[in-house]
């Protein structure tokens, strides 16, 4: 039996797992996932964070390995991203000196943390590595689209591996390989500038009024224990703190609107982000040879199902699969940090 943790180090939320592997097969696996925007919070508490949560999931299991990845250099908490990759992975070495630790990277592979620290651009936010790997081991050739709570992963796969033109976030993002929209996080004028209103399309504020969290909360593609985030105004998650939220984007109140006119706005917001992301397929179908609307596409990510398996239906894909099918649900939310878990246990033998 090998047990191993996986960790994904998030801007917002930080995903553990804890993975028993014997004889090639999962035995068992833990999620454990933690708010904790890094920019808002101070850094000294980071450590107390990771002890909790190897804590509760060890529950006193001897752990044989640990493997990390992390978008958490890219947020603001940091002046650069070296400094966001070292004081991640020194961290964990602080909190378990004694447990081998491996680093998913962009050659994809695992490397140590101190090759980590030499070629920080190599595991700096290389999480969909993980993932893609992951499932590369079960669907050799496919297109994976991971809709978070910030952005979209859309990592075309081959021969297990990830096929991406791009390998830092700047250039996937020029090669439509990520997308800045997610199914909580993104700020409504991330997706349109108007909605429409009493026959037309109106300008909205560009103020922080509402969250896509609130559109999506409203058309039930989420629960309000899956609207993890803060909400805009501090107020609650309900149904009509979030139609209060989402009036005011066109500086109105739910005095001056109805609910079906605010219903209409969401499913407007959700039509174009639809669009955003099926833009996003579009240009890596279009960049990579080999890929067409045969080719089987993997869903996972909290907006797997609304998002991602959506998009996919709109563009006539014949294959779509769901990742929690494999991982069950809270794996296929946390899956860099579970597909972190399982490879390693894979490579250290899956049975020792």
């Amino acid at each position: 039996m090998t047990n191993v943790l996986g960790f994904d180090i998030g801007g917002v939320n930080i995903k553990g797992a804890f993975v028993s592997y014997a004889s090639h097969q999962i035995t068992n696996l833990e999620i454990r996932s933690n708010y904790y925007p890094m920019w808002q919070s101070p850094l000294e508490k980071f450590p107390k964070i990771l002890r909790k949560m190897i804590k509760e999931l060890a529950a006193n299991r001897p752990i044989d390995a640990l493997g990390i990845t992390m978008t958490a250099e890219v947020s603001d908490a940091y002046r650069t991203k070296l400094e966001g990759v070292t004081h991640i992975l020194t961290t964990f070495e602080k909190v378990e000196p004694k447990i081998r630790k491996k680093v998913i990277s962009t050659y994809n592979k695992f490397i140590s943390i101190e090759d980590s620290l030499k070629d920080y651009l190599a595991v700096a936010s290389a999480n969909w590595v993980a993932t893609a790997m992951f499932v590369g081991t079960k669907i050799p050739k496919c297109i994976l689209v991971d809709i978070g709570s910030t952005t979209t992963d859309i990592i075309p796969i081959v021969n297990g591996l990830p096929d991406t033109i791009g390998k830092t976030d700047p250039d996937r993002l020029l090669n439509g390989e990520l997308l800045y929209t997610g199914i909580l996080r993104a700020t409504i004028p991330s997706i349109v500038h108007k909605v429409p209103l009493r026959g037309v399309l109106c300008p909205i504020s560009f103020e922080k009024f509402a969250l896509l969290a609130d559109v999506h909360l409203l058309l039930n593609h989420i629960t309000p224990v899956e609207y993890t985030c803060e909400t805009a105004d501090g107020r609650e998650k309900t149904q009509q703190d979030a139609l209060a939220r989402l009036a005011r984007i066109v500086c109105a109140d739910t005095n001056l609107l109805s609910e079906q006119e605010i219903y209409a706005m969401a499913d407007y917001i959700y039509q174009r982000q639809l669009d955003q992301i099926r833009d996003s397929m579009t240009q890596v179908l279009k960049t990579h040879e080999g890929y067409d609307l045969q080719t089987p596409v993997v869903v996972t990510g909290l907006g797997g199902e609304s998002l991602a398996k959506k998009v996919a239906d709109q563009m006539g894909f014949q294959q779509i699969m769901d990742l929690e099918q494999e991982l069950g649900y809270q794996g296929s939310v946390a899956a860099p940090a579970a597909a972190i878990a399982i490879l390693l246990a894979e490579e250290l033998g899956g049975s020792s």
